[in-house]
């Protein structure tokens, strides 16, 4: 176990500095700068600008000093906002990950249970119409899903608030995270009661299935103590890089609900060429993918015991 935990934040932090390598290359190589404006900057303006934000430098230099705050722990300076980048993004992370993580939730709930549902009326209507609502969710993706959403329990019904992040505990400030959470959701939910069951159908077909029914165990223990259990690893194996896609996905869903997440930051501050907002995004999503990874390879490993970590 503790081998392959150092041998995986090895390779995590490897892979960071691989991320941050790239990055840097690819921002600074692309036209435009953080100081291009449709008004043009004179010279010596330009000049005393770029040496306060040490781009005057040669660009080793520049690589080296980012590269020293990442190992202390700063993330740069913005430009665009004029505060320190930690400052920036990490009280808009907390946005990010809560609603990711309700996002996650209603994802794995309805997910499976709609692919309980099918599984266990198979080629049966409820079957059909769980697969109906799976393929709905794949081919619609969030930025059409979110505005479709708007129109329809917002605007038409008038059931929801359209946009904004809860400010208290009464029902009409939780109500503005519903909308935001399908639309990052629904795509999962589809992916989620296919894989469930497929998983729970292969494992129908199981011997140690026909022993517990010859056994004379009910259909609902069969289900739920011995195919869900077996069944579901799929989903596990599902969930690492589902919760990679939650965060980047709500990229586009904190833009359409006007959510003051670390998405909304990191688009903002692509279009303005803000260079260490833009660094620092992308490392701290990249962190949460490899941490959200590793939870699901150990989580693995435990639901099946033939898995060994090595």
């Amino acid at each position: 176990m503790w081998a392959f935990l150092i041998k995986r934040l090895a390779g995590g932090l490897l892979t960071l500095f691989v991320i941050a390598t790239l990055c840097f290359a690819i921002i600074r190589f692309a036209p435009g700068s953080p100081f291009s404006s449709e008004r043009k900057i004179p010279p010596e303006v330009l000049a005393n600008i770029e040496r306060k934000y040490g781009f005057d430098k040669d660009l080793h230099v520049q690589y080296g000093l980012r590269l020293r705050g990442y190992l202390s722990g700063d993330l740069g300076y913005s430009i665009k906002y004029e505060r320190s980048v930690n400052e920036l993004l990490f009280p808009s992370l907390r946005y990010s990950l809560m609603l990711g993580a309700i996002a996650f939730i209603l994802a794995v709930t309805f997910g499976v249970a709609l692919g309980i549902i099918a599984a266990a009326r198979h080629n049966r209507i409820p079957d059909y119409l769980s697969m109906s609502v799976a393929l709905t969710g794949i081919c619609v993706p969030n930025f059409l899903l979110g505005p479709l959403l708007v129109m329809v329990f917002s605007l038409a019904l008038s059931w929801l608030p359209v946009a904004g992040w809860p400010d208290g505990w009464s029902w009409g400030e939780l109500s503005k995270i519903i909308l935001p959470a399908i639309a990052l959701s629904m795509v999962h939910i589809a992916y989620i009661s296919r894989l469930t069951r497929a998983g729970m159908l292969d494992v129908l077909n199981k011997d140690f299935i026909r022993t517990a029914r010859a056994k004379g165990l009910s259909e609902k223990v069969v289900f739920l103590k011995h195919v869900l259990k077996n069944g579901i690893t799929p989903v596990v194996s599902y969930a690492g890089p589902m919760a990679a896609y939650i965060l980047t996905g709500s990229v586009v869903v904190e833009r359409i609900f006007n959510i003051n997440g670390m998405g909304r930051h990191f688009v903002d501050s692509s279009l303005a060429r803000d260079y260490d907002v833009v660094m620092g995004a992308l490392l701290i999503y990249s962190t949460l993918v490899i941490g959200f990874n590793l939870v699901v390879d150990m989580a693995y490993s435990f639901l099946d015991p033939r898995v060994r970590l090595t």
